[in-house]
Parts: C-alpha cells; structure tokens; sequence
C-alpha cells in the first residue's frame, strides 16, 4: 500500500510539474499539443485556447513627455477538426479621432503542424492581414491563420498603442471554447485611478500587488511643462533631464481550466453575459492637481445633446421646410401629422445598415441622397416632428450588437429613434429606419437594448422599449383523414402585432414558391396546395395565409385502429432547452401566445376510444401558461390549445422552470386520439 502512495504521489508530481512547466514562449509548441486529439474537460469541443495572455500597461513616451496605453496579446489554440476553424480567425479595431489613432505592431501569426516526427511552421503573412474601415471612429484589422488541418495549432500575438490613455478596453475572460490557462496583467500608474466591474458568471480570482515604476523626464526648454502638476510653467533651461518615480498598482488574473461559453436558444447580445472585467476611469492625480472623470448618464447625456452631430442636427429645418410643408398643409390633427411625417421619412430614407449614435455625413447630405445611419434618419424624423409642431424627443439606445455600459459612458451608445407624445395616446416609439416598423412596433436590435430618452429641459430617463403584451398567432386548421389514415385538410394563419413584423422582415420579400417551399420544410407537409398570403405590405393588420395540405405519416393504422395526435404537424416535436442549466437569461425579445384551433372529422364507421384529456399549467410569477381542450361537438372533434409567454426575460433561477414547461406541453401535445372501426 505504502509503494503504491508512492507511485501515486510520483505521478501526481509528473503531472503538476508538466504542467506548470509548460513552455508558452511564442514559437515554442509542443508535438504533445499537436498530438493532442480531445479536451479532457470537453470531449465536445471542437477547439481549445491552450493559452492566452493579455497584459495592458502604460508607458512614459520622452518624444510627447506623456504616457501611451499599450496592450499586448499573445493567444495560442489547438484546432482539433474542421468545426473548430472559425477560431483561426480574429480580429480586433483600432480607435481613432481627428487629433489621434491607435496603431497596431509586431503582428505575427505561426500554424504548426506534424508530419511524423517533424513540426512544420507556416507563418501568417503580410497578405493574410487585412484592414479596413469599420466606421468613422473604428478601423478593423483582420485575419486568418494558414494551413490550417485537423489538429493543427495556431498562434499570434500583437501590440496595439493607444494615445488615449483614459479609456482601457473591456478584458474579455471567458470565450466559445474552453481555455486551458488564461493569464492578465494590467498594470495602473498611481496617476490614473480606474474603478473596476466585472460581468458574467465565472468567479473571477484579481489579485492586486504594488510595484514601482520610473521613466526619465526632460522639460520642455520653450515652454516648460510639470508631469506633476500637469500645467504649464515658467521655461526653465537650466534644468536637466532627471528620473521621475511612482507607484503602478499591478491587478492580476491568472486561471485555468475555464469552461466554454455556451451560446443557448434565446440568448439575445451573449456579450452582456460572458465573463470579463471593465475599467472605468474615477480620476487622474499629478502631484496636488485631482481631475474626476467619473460623472453621471445626465451629463453624459448633456455632452451628447450639445455635440454639433447630434443636438445640433435637431436644430437644422431649411433642407426639408418646404417639403414638410407641402406634406402637412391644411392638416391640424397633430395624430395625422405624425403619422404623414413619420411615412414620409421611411419611404424617402433608406437606412445603409450602420448603427450610430450621432450623425457622421450630416442630415443635409443625408436627405439629398435618400439613405443615411440611424441616427441620421431618427434625428431627422425628430426634427420634422417638432417643426411640426409635435412633442418629440429623440431616445438613445443601446442596441444588442453592443454590450451594455456598465457605467455612464459618451460610448454607451449606438443608436437613435424617436419618442412622441400624442394627445391621449401617450408615449409613441418611432423607428423610421424599419420599413417594416409601426408605431410601437420596433425592430429586434432596439427592444432587446436599453434607452434613455432626452426631454426639453436635458433631463434623463431609462425607458424599457419591451412591448407590454404577447403578440399574437393564431392558427386554425381543419382536417379529415380516409381508412387508410392519409390526411387532407386546410389551415388558415394570422400573424400580428410583433410577430407579423417578425414575419415581414424575414418573408416580405419571398415570392409564391418560396412561400409553398417554406412551408412544405417547416411543417414537413407531403402536399401542398391553394396558397394565398395577405397583408404583407398592411402594415398595421395581420399577415394572413392560407393553404391546403395532404399528409401520409401522421396517422397509424394497425388492424381496425387509427392512432394519431390531433395537433398534427402544429406540436411541438423537440425541446429547444436541451442544457442542465443555463447560467444567463432566456431573451424571447417579446412575449407572445400560440392559439390553436382544430376540427378533426371522423371517418364514417369509426368510433372514439381514447380522446386527450383537458388540462393546463402555468408558470409563476405570471410569467406563462399552457391550456389544452377537447371536446366532441355534432361528431367532430374540437382542439383549442394556447400556449402563451408573456415575461420577455426569463432570469436564470427560471430556468428549469421554463424547459419543463416545454417538457410538458411537448408531452401533451403528443396525446392521442384512438378510433376504432365500428
């Protein structure tokens, strides 16, 4: 027993020798890695980051007598086959203003591979790098490793400096594939003092360590400028170069083994969820002078307002005076008003798919040329409004293809639409860039953000866009089926409120055989004919098809039997909650309620033996229910089902709630009716 501890305690040592001992050093890959087939923590992967290291610093540059923020990062990760490619790829932007640009260097990427005994090494070239503009802020640097095959390994490293020292990008933790060692190092000169958060749900373990810095300092001999006190002084040109110590606070992260996150169904922006830590800059301190930076969304929202690119682009009139005019005259129903204004700018604009907080071309330039960002449109529609002589404020939104601020931020957000207060119709949300929008019907990117709208006296307030009530489908289909069990029958479908918006963006445009191929592959129906859609282009009514159908799998017969669910192909056939847990919300965008009216015929000389019993549940807190009806009326039998969601967010502790009640329904659902042959 005693040599057996012994081996045991041998091997245990092996093990954390190796893998502590692991050599990181860019270029130095192991054949142990590239021979490595699967993650032992996650035999599902199909990629793992074998090791990242981030480290973010500043640095004293002599040249402008002032620091530079620099972060260097250095990612290596094992390719186990072709699903995981994608993470061969990256890339990352580059801020910039008209005074400043961050600038990327020592850019390097190697692929290895084994051919028997021997690493081969395939750099990433000159001409594998690409860069482009992203926006008027943003350029994007991106990339693809070479050579890429199963079991490969890839890794790059790269330095970006930043002249804008006040602003640390957030640090992201946690990826879509497991890394097995995860180092970070940001290192803060007692000059800058950052507040810190973090996000997701890993524990995070920051240590913080104190260390001593130094740069050597030359005084400027026209005009003297203290890095102490950072003002100007007297010249002094006697004085000579000398050394400047301080003290850097040195915030560490060091983890291994941390798990993949798991992008589930409903997920909205996964961003907001994934493990990372952000600096929010509290104060700047040079000697006795203090500078706070922390400040609050009101004035941020000021800053905002008095930007030339957004208030006063709400301020300009004579691009579209006279064609506002010409729209509204001899029209005094303020609701008439809106609504003309409102079309007006949707059929004249076309939004060119860029999000925005401000105006970058101008809304002249923009009007002239019939397309422009979010903004450009929003502010627009907001200012005809008020010329109007409407109460219209525009709404800062924070969409969901960007990660919500944790602090007040000039960056926070990136989008723009318009409040208006109607007489005795409350607050209307307008979205003239959504030519599929309503009044209150808003697209997907802005619900699923948050906002903030700017009332006249530059007052803020957080405003939830979510729709208050489910939207709506309903579906009724009526059927009968011959002794041999083949089915024939009609179905007749509306969609409203939000869900026909849902409809008409992603099927606006399809034409008559796309519409009957849709259907055929969705519902699984052998045959399909007679279809008829309506309402595609009415906004403000419901998207209506109808169709009729033959199907020969949804009835077994067996000897004087007949066995089938009454739902037919309108059951739920598979739960789309497949996780244990899930540890971020479910994001539905909007509630919303399936009904389900069915009329089933009986053929002649059968009888019933077994019909579904009635039955419900509901999910707490109001959050949903489910209601199943059966009945036999005049020889037919009548399904009505309603299963309704009305909470848009379900929270993590729901969770289980929430797949169960799939769980159910798939299990009544699949109930069924037995009629045997007289």
């Amino acid at each position: 027993m005693k040599i057996l501890n012994k081996v045991i305690l041998v091997i245990t040592l092996i093990l954390t020798t190796n893998t502590f001992a692991q050599d990181y050093k860019f270029g130095k890959v192991s054949k142990e890695e590239l021979l490595e087939k699967s993650y032992p923590l996650d035999s599902a992967a199909n990629a793992v980051v074998l090791y990242e290291n981030k480290k973010v610093y500043y640095e004293y540059n002599p040249t402008v007598r002032w620091f530079l923020l620099i972060t260097e990062v250095h990612r290596r990760v094992k390719l186990y086959n072709k699903n995981g490619f994608d993470y061969a790829s990256d890339d990352f932007l580059l801020y910039k203003n008209t005074k400043a640009e961050e600038k990327v260097s020592d850019l390097k990427g190697i692929t290895y591979n084994i051919d028997g005994d021997k690493i081969i090494k395939t750099k990433l070239k000159k001409e594998g790098i690409f860069e482009n503009e992203f926006s008027e802020n943003y350029d994007q640097i991106k990339f693809t490793m070479p050579d890429l095959k199963d079991n490969s390994v890839i890794e790059y490293k790269y330095k970006i400096t930043s002249p804008f020292v006040y602003n640390i990008d957030r640090l992201v933790l946690q990826d879509q594939i497991p890394i097995k060692k995860l180092e970070v190092k940001v290192e803060l000169p007692e000059y800058f003092n950052f507040k810190k958060f973090t996000t997701g749900y890993l524990p995070i373990d920051l240590k913080e360590t104190p260390s001593d810095g130094s740069f050597m300092y030359t005084p400027n001999r026209a005009k003297f400028f203290d890095v102490e006190s950072r003002s100007y002084g007297s010249t002094k040109p006697k004085e000579k170069t000398r050394a400047v110590d301080y003290k850097i606070n040195v915030n560490t992260i060091l983890s291994t083994d941390i798990p993949a996150f798991k992008k589930e169904p409903y997920s909205g922006n996964t961003s907001n969820y994934i493990s990372s830590l952000v600096y929010e800059l509290q104060f700047t301190k040079f000697g006795n002078s203090v500078e706070n930076y922390a400040t609050s969304w009101e004035e941020i929202i000021r800053k905002i307002y008095s930007n030339a690119n957004f208030g006063g682009e709400l301020d300009k009139t004579n691009y579209y005076k006279d064609d506002v005019q010409k729209l509204i005259g001899g029209v005094s129903d303020p609701v008439k008003k809106a609504s003309l204004i409102y079309n007006f700018v949707k059929s004249k604009m076309s939004w060119n798919g860029k999000h925005s907080a401000v105006s970058r071309a101008g809304v002249r330039k923009a009007y002239k040329e019939g397309t422009g960002n979010a903004a450009e449109i929003n502010l627009m529609l907001t200012s005809m409004l008020k010329y109007a002589g409407i109460k219209a404020n525009p709404v800062l939104v924070t969409s969901n293809s960007k990660v919500v601020s944790l602090f007040p931020t000039l960056d926070g957000f990136d989008y723009v639409i318009s409040r208006v207060k109607l007489p005795n119709q409350g607050a209307v949300y307008l979205d003239a860039t959504d030519k599929y929008g309503e009044p209150n019907v808003l697209p997907t990117r802005v619900i699923q953000g948050v906002a903030r709208v700017i009332e006249e006296n530059g007052k803020t307030q957080n405003i939830n866009l979510r729709p208050r009530n489910p939207s709506l489908n309903r579906n009724s289909i009526q059927y009968e089926m011959d002794v041999d069990g083949m089915v024939k029958g009609k179905s007749n479908i509306y969609h409203l409120d939000y869900l026909a918006h849902s409809f008409r963006e992603r099927y606006g445009i399809y034409d008559q055989g796309s519409h009957i191929k849709r259907i055929k592959e969705k519902y699984k129906i052998t045959e399909l004919s007679n279809y008829e859609i309506k309402g595609t282009s009415e906004l403000g009514k419901p998207v209506n098809e109808r169709f009729e159908f033959m199907l020969d799998d949804q009835v077994e017969v067996i000897d004087n039997e007949m066995f089938f669910s009454p739902l037919l192909f309108l059951s739920h056939k598979e739960n789309i909650f497949k996780s244990d847990d899930r540890k971020y919300p479910v994001d539905f965008g909007h509630g919303f309620s399936n009904m389900y009216m069915v009329n089933i015929k009986i053929p002649e000389g059968y009888e019933i033996i077994e019909l579904p019993e009635s039955g419900g549940f509901k999910l707490p807190d109001d959050m949903g229910s489910f209601s199943f009806n059966s009945k036999l009326v005049n020889g037919m039998i009548q399904i009505s089902v309603t299963e309704t969601i009305n909470s848009p967010i379900i929270l993590p502790s729901y969770y289980p709630v929430i797949k169960e009640y799939y769980n159910q329904i798939i299990q009544k659902e699949s109930d069924q009716v037995v009629l045997k042959k007289i």
